[in-house]
């Protein structure tokens, strides 16, 4: 199996793989630009030159022989980008687990860190169990199992050597068990290293009894575990977040891996972006919450697709809207134009651009708005995910998105008589 990364927006690289690799590739990036809700497909493939690029995703695709992992452009100067584009993954998918860096999984491709944390957590299931249940079942038994089936009695007559019986059976074939095997399978077709694809393998195949059907996504979501089998945790939310979304679909080819776990980055960023401004700003002691929810303050139609965040005190509002490409001053004009008329229709006192952290930002960075009538100043923040997988790398972010909501909102306050204010007139 090769694997090969790729930089999500970065210059186009040699496919390493063969020629059905990428004839399967060039069939899987259309069907999942329409999954993941991609204006384009996310690869480019050139074919006489031998080389593909990738634009809009993250995350990793298993070929017949090789793995292609997608490093997301915020994250192209952390070591660890792997921990971190994990840890932002249960993040907004708000799972308890926050992974973290050690020796094994320091090097580790994104599959191979994947399918490391559930073979651990198998190899202990191996030899301390997993949740299990009483199962009815009904069978045709040599003697009497249970109880003895009253409405096929008449089967006796045809043959007086079996009964048919009904009884409980303890068991481990529950949505726990089929959900960590669906992930064994899974990451067993996309890992770089031979022997943990073929742990992976073997532990897909214990427990007999379960299914290895990747349950309904009402069930994972309602799924949990007892004290006693809090090991299985890490690779329940793994199995949780290689669950998420339409992006898994299946390819037609009978001899490969056939799944691909890609997320749009441009959602991704804005969605870890909400929860570390809903975090910090509890902390801070204002709310900040999604675009929409904007409706129960004015008829807000035409900010839908503009507002991505309100952050809001007594007496001031601001509205967000997150980018996940680079800063660079033309991106930002052409952003901040139809967030300043949505600021005006929310009765905003401020806007505010959030942006992955670059060289090219300054922090904090404040721009005052010329028009009348609307919000006075245009705030470009930035949030580095960067670091994630670190220890104290979530609280890190949390506390410097804390710092630069906090800034805005003093500074919405200290308007002169007469400024836009929530609930305020125009002097």
């Amino acid at each position: 199996m090769i694997e090969h990364t790729l930089l999500e927006g970065g210059p186009a690289q040699p496919f390493p793989g063969t020629e059905a690799d990428l004839a399967e590739l060039r069939l899987r990036s259309a069907e999942l630009a329409t999954r993941l809700g991609l204006a384009d497909q996310p690869f480019v493939i050139d074919e006489a030159a031998g080389t593909i690029a990738v634009r809009g995703v993250t995350g990793y695709v298993a070929l017949g022989d090789s793995t292609i992992e997608i490093m997301p452009h915020f994250l192209r100067h952390d070591p660890g980008w792997r921990v971190s584009l994990l840890t932002m993954l249960t993040t907004v998918q708000h799972l308890e687990w926050v992974p973290m860096v050690d020796r094994g999984t320091r090097h580790a491709g994104l599959p191979d860190l994947l399918g490391m944390i559930v073979a651990g957590a198998m190899a202990r299931a191996a030899s301390e169990g997993v949740p299990r249940t009483y199962v009815e079942r009904r069978a045709v038994t040599a003697g009497i199992r249970g109880q003895i089936d009253p409405a096929q009695m008449w089967r006796r007559v045809v043959d007086p050597h079996s009964v048919d019986c009904r009884f409980s059976e303890f068991v481990a074939d529950g949505p726990i068990t089929s959900a960590l095997k669906w992930a064994c399978a899974e990451l067993s077709g996309a890992v770089q290293q031979p022997w943990l694809e073929s742990e992976l393998r073997a532990y897909a195949d214990l427990f007999p009894e379960a299914s290895r059907d990747l349950p309904p996504p009402a069930v994972m979501d309602a799924l949990q575990l007892t004290p006693q089998f809090g090991f299985l945790s890490e690779a329940l939310d793994i199995a949780r977040v290689l669950s998420v979304g339409p992006q898994n679909g299946a390819s037609g080819r009978t001899d490969g891996p056939t799944r691909a776990f890609l997320w749009n980055t441009k959602q991704l960023f804005g969605d870890f972006v909400q929860v570390i401004a809903e975090r910090a700003a509890r902390q801070a002691g204002f709310s900040a919450y999604r675009g929409g929810r904007g409706r129960r303050l004015t008829d807000v139609d035409a900010t839908a697709d503009v507002v991505d965040t309100v952050i809001e005190s007594p007496s001031e509002l601001v509205a967000a809207s997150v980018c996940a490409r680079d800063y660079t001053e033309d991106l930002a004009d052409e952003l901040a134009a139809p967030l300043i008329a949505a600021g005006r229709t929310l009765g905003a006192s401020d806007v505010a651009l959030v942006f992955p952290a670059s060289m090219g930002l300054r922090p904090g960075t404040q721009l005052r708005v010329r028009e009348a009538g609307g919000p006075s100043m245009l705030h470009l923040l930035t949030v580095d995910p960067s670091g994630l997988g670190e220890s104290g790398g979530m609280e890190r972010v949390v506390r410097e998105f804390e710092l630069d909501l906090s800034m805005v909102l003093t500074i919405a306050q200290r308007r002169p008589v007469g400024s836009r204010r929530l609930g305020g007139t125009v002097a």
